[in-house]
């Protein structure tokens, strides 16, 4: 039922003559003592003792609660029965930026705004968790006190508001709406400060062990048996940090819908909280079909873990049979609606043939079959030209399959070529599409593809684009559920009224029409879709559909915003005092943090994540690690958490220089190769490992004397390990210049390390024979994430590649620079520098490119590959002549000289990193755990290598060609082997 507005009093203060009682809900489950603060619209505000203002739907109220409140409103009418709301009061002569305008005391005028907001806004803006434009925290006066409600400043939240055109909120011909006087309410309270009142009570802090123990305690009273198959989702972290409860809905609401998006299961999965603010919640992988590989795929990207040490951890670990039981939920929610989890977790096929085959569609067979149905029109919310969706009936409900175009005109115009696909002259000839289908529990699953049906991360902005999305790219999943928000989005063909109309212009137009049909029939399965997919959402408890407030899409934004000093102190699992009083001690990181320290400070969410690891242990939240296990012949190890600067002496044996190295007569780059053939069955011999490097290594380089590796680390570090000693040699912080070292190369002569960031920026270091390495030059000329360096013979030029789709060519020693090749799909991943130093090349995977290398003046270009996004690698032998590009699980390779393209090397996982040995005859490909070694002119493969933890990030191959090095992702190990004799 729904009660007519009236106010029972102005404040809470005013109410001292109501007595607390006991209120009721509908079912007579629920009981709470509280007094009555307001009747407000269909709603009753009610104070508890303990000063928290709740609100409660009066239709859900027990029949002798809503008795007592209808008695109350007729006790209260009289002659007179009109009650003024606080906004209608009229204002006194008072100054209009005091609260003394209404007359009313700071906190009293807090509440009058909460209310406002609350029966105004909170509907769409926090109510069961809605996030109408990613905005939930109407009624946490704080949170808008720092966001778009600043005492001060220009209000977003009052220009709103007080819009006259169509972005007033509320929008037009919502009811109920804000008056001028309840504007000049909220009006008032910002220009009074902001204030706030106390609308929650004060939060039990959750500390790293009392989770763990919640999560041990859980377990046990699971079957044993089933135990290991028990994963834990957290919200502590942000409970912690004040986040308001509606906020804290809305992460529930986005981790339900992505859990089950992410699911084979035909039935809903509702995650059962393990404690009674709901911030922990329990999953068994069998209800979702996860595997512990798949699991393991989740460990692997997880840089936010924090690893207890108490005996309620060990149990966890020993019970689940992993040391990551849990992972927090915003992370989870940001991390796996994008690749490469999306795919991983959903287990998602490589090829769109693939995935029909899985999903039992043959999409073909309908088409002969006239069982599809298409809808053609010339422009779409996504794609950038003329688009074709295709319907196909599946075994859980639909099979939507679009085709996209790069242009309008030949056959890419459909109006011209409405059939296909084929290889006919007579069909259309597209650039790839967008899959959706129907998962068994009625939400949608998601792939992108190119057009040649190979699965894609991302697509080309060029003919799809995400305007939600800072660089318009539509992204695999998150785009996806941002865009579909309620299932399918109806379109209305345009390919069959415009063959009904001019019959005679199509010869072929029954062929045309059996498949662009009436629009009723594409009606009528868009609605069931649209209702199988709001049915499966109201089941979940997500009942309000909007894109702009889509909770996926809204908290992986969210998450990847500023993070302030509460924030920051909770996800180290700490209260503010107390970490500000560690970070006291923390040398490494205090200047990290240092802008938390000041009102209103924050933090980038990238600089946290690649800061994580050594935070924690330089909070002493979890004991320092060692590199490396004791050397065989010198057991005194450097560790990784011993601070150093940039100048500082690298301990340790100095990097003996070998014959006339160090001398200033340039080295030709090494051609002397393996000095002998490996074989089928050669062998591998580990000898060194480097553990427990916290964030891992992005990039690798072998000194050109061959018992040194430099690393360069997400975490601003670069690292030398001596392989010979299985030592550290010493370590480079702080390298805030270059943030994440993602590239890095020797000279050939050894006597400089040249170094990029994902900052954009390059910096060169001298190497002495004392083991110094100093700064001594820069080139800071690229604006994105430094992707592959070469350097010429001379080591006088270096060419550099970044991503964002530009390779520049400069002077090592300057500077200065020479030129550039731009106009790249995608990042660039390989570059080369002839040994004359007159050319350069470059590849993106997609296309290569010859230049002059003083001049940047073209000289050819040439297609590789079907698309940038098709593989994750490419390489360059040493010598120029040859050309590697990953294509899906297998690689290509040409030869430069005569563009001849050879059998490809056939895979079977994708390939993340490739080098060429220094005697252009073997190529080396990481891929999940492993490094193949491959004579690829006999398409033989020599030596599969197994190497520790997740993807390989990097590898590198030493000048003579028997030693390479390898490393795999977060918390695996840096591995260098020998090939044997």
């Amino acid at each position: 039922m729904r009660f007519t507005f009236f106010l029972l009093l102005l404040a809470i203060t005013a109410l001292s003559s109501l007595q607390a009682r006991e209120w009721t809900d509908a079912t007579g489950k629920y009981r709470i003592e509280a007094k009555l603060v307001v009747v407000h619209g269909d709603k009753a505000v009610l104070e508890r003792p303990d000063g928290k203002i709740i609100s409660i739907p009066i239709a859900k109220l027990s029949d002798a609660d809503q008795t007592f409140l209808k008695e109350l409103a007729a006790k209260n009418a009289g002659p007179n029965p009109k009650i003024n709301r606080p906004a209608d009061r009229k204002p006194s002569a008072a100054s209009p930026n005091s609260a003394s305008t209404l007359n009313v005391s700071p906190k009293d005028l807090a509440v009058q705004t909460e209310l406002l907001l609350r029966d105004a806004c909170h509907r769409c803006h926090g109510e069961d968790g809605t996030s109408e434009g990613g905005f939930n925290f109407v009624v946490n006066l704080g949170k808008l006190a720092k966001t778009i409600a600043v005492p001060g400043e220009d209000s977003q939240l009052l220009e709103r508001i007080q819009a006259d055109d169509d972005s007033v909120m509320p929008p037009s011909g919502e009811e109920p709406r804000l008056s001028e006087r309840d504007i000049q309410v909220i009006e008032q309270w910002i220009a009074a400060g902001a204030p706030t009142f106390d609308d929650e009570p004060t939060r039990p802090f959750v500390s790293n062990e009392q989770l763990v123990q919640w999560i041990d305690e859980d377990l046990q009273k699971q079957p044993e048996r089933s135990q290991r198959f028990m994963r834990y989702f957290t919200l502590t972290h942000l409970y912690n940090s004040g986040v308001s409860e509606d906020e804290l809905q809305t992460y529930r609401n986005a981790f339900a819908k992505l859990l089950n998006s992410l699911s084979w299961n035909a039935d809903l999965i509702i995650p059962e909280a393990i404690d009674s603010a709901r911030t922990v919640f329990r999953l068994d992988m069998r209800q979702v079909h996860w595997t512990q590989t798949i699991w393991r795929s989740i460990e692997e990207a997880n840089p936010y873990f924090l690893m207890p040490r108490t005996p309620h951890a060990k149990s966890c670990f020993d019970r689940t049979e992993t040391t990551m039981p849990f992972v927090r939920v915003d992370w989870f929610v940001f991390a796996a609606s994008k690749p490469p989890l999306y795919h991983s977790v959903l287990n998602l096929p490589e090829t769109d043939a693939d995935l029909e085959n899985m999903l039992r569609v043959n999409v073909q067979a309908n088409i002969n079959q006239e069982m599809a149905i298409r809808a053609a029109f010339n422009r779409s919310g996504v794609s950038q030209n003329n688009r074709l969706i295709e319907w196909h009936k599946s075994p859980y409900g639909s099979y939507w399959k679009s085709y996209d175009f790069a242009s309008n005109t030949g056959r890419q115009n459909l109006f011209e070529y409405p059939l296909g696909p084929s290889h006919r002259r007579d069909s259309f000839k597209h650039d790839g599409g967008e899959i959706i289908f129907t998962l068994p529990n009625g939400l949608q699953g998601y792939l992108l593809t190119d057009e040649q049906g190979l699965r894609i991360d991302q697509g080309p902005t060029q003919i799809v684009s995400d305007p939600k999305q800072p660089d318009r790219t539509v992204t695999n999943g998150v785009s996806c559920m941002s865009c579909h928000y309620a299932g399918m989005i109806p379109k209305r063909d345009e390919v069959g009224p415009a063959v009904q109309a001019n019959r005679s212009a199509f010869d072929d137009a029954d062929d045309i029409l059996a498949l662009y049909r009436d629009a009723s029939e594409l009606d009528r399965i868009m609605d069931q879709d649209a209702k199988r997919f709001a049915d499966a959402l109201d089941n979940l408890g997500i009942t309000t559909l909007s894109r702009s407030g889509e909770s996926i899409s809204a908290m992986s934004s969210r998450f990847i915003q500023d993070i302030d000093l509460e924030q920051v102190a909770s996800e180290f699992g700490l209260q503010v005092e107390e970490f500000l009083e560690r970070l006291q001690d923390a040398s490494r990181v205090a200047r990290i943090f240092s802008s938390l320290q000041i009102s209103g400070g924050t933090i980038k969410r990238d600089v946290f994540k690649e800061m994580f690891a050594d935070a924690c242990v330089d909070l002493q939240l979890i004991e320092a690690n060692v590199v490396s296990r004791p050397s065989r012949s010198n057991p005194s190890v450097a560790s990784m958490s011993k601070p150093r600067s940039a100048s500082s002496t690298i301990s340790g044996n100095p990097m003996h220089a070998a014959g006339d190295a160090r001398s200033n007569t340039p080295a030709a780059r090494p051609t002397n190769g393996i000095t002998a053939p490996m074989k089928v069955g050669s062998k591998l011999v580990p000898v060194a490992k480097f553990s427990d490097l916290s964030w891992g290594v992005k990039s690798l380089a072998i000194h050109p004397n061959q018992n040194v590796v430099a690393a360069g680390r997400p975490d601003r570090k670069i690292t030398l390990f001596n392989i010979d000693h299985e030592s550290v040699l010493g370590e480079l912080t702080g390298l805030d210049m270059l943030q994440a070292v993602t590239a890095c190369a020797f000279t050939p002569d050894g006597n400089h390390l040249v170094a990029g960031g994902s900052s954009g920026h390059i910096v060169i270091y001298s190497v002495t024979q004392k083991g110094l390495l100093r700064p001594s030059g820069q080139f800071p000329g690229h604006n994105g994430e430094i992707q592959c360096i070469d350097i010429s013979s001379s080591g006088r030029y270096a060419l550099t590649g970044d991503g964002k789709k530009v390779a520049r060519c400069w002077e090592i020693a300057t500077g200065k620079e020479l030129s550039m090749i731009g106009n790249f799909e995608g990042p660039v991943k390989a570059v080369h520098l002839s040994d004359d130093e007159r050319t350069m090349f470059a590849t993106d995977g997609a296309t290569l490119v010859e230049a002059n290398m003083h001049t940047g003046s073209p000289i050819s270009k040439r297609p590789l590959n079907r698309s940038w996004a098709s593989g994750q690698s490419a390489a360059f032998s040493p010598d120029g002549a040859w050309l590697a590009v990953a294509d899906t699980y297998n690689i290509r390779v040409w030869d430069l000289k005569t563009f001849r393209e050879l059998e490809p090397l056939i895979g079977n996982e994708t390939l993340w990193t490739m080098c060429f040995a220094p005697d252009n005859q073997h190529l080396f490909a990481g891929a999940r755990g492993k490094v193949d070694v491959w004579e690829f002119q006999r398409n033989a493969r020599l030596q599969r290598q197994s190497i520790e933890r997740g993807y390989i990030q990097s590898l590198a191959v030493s000048a003579d060609g028997r030693h390479f090095a390898a490393v795999g992702s977060i918390g695996g190990s840096l591995e260098v082997f020998s090939r044997d004799k």
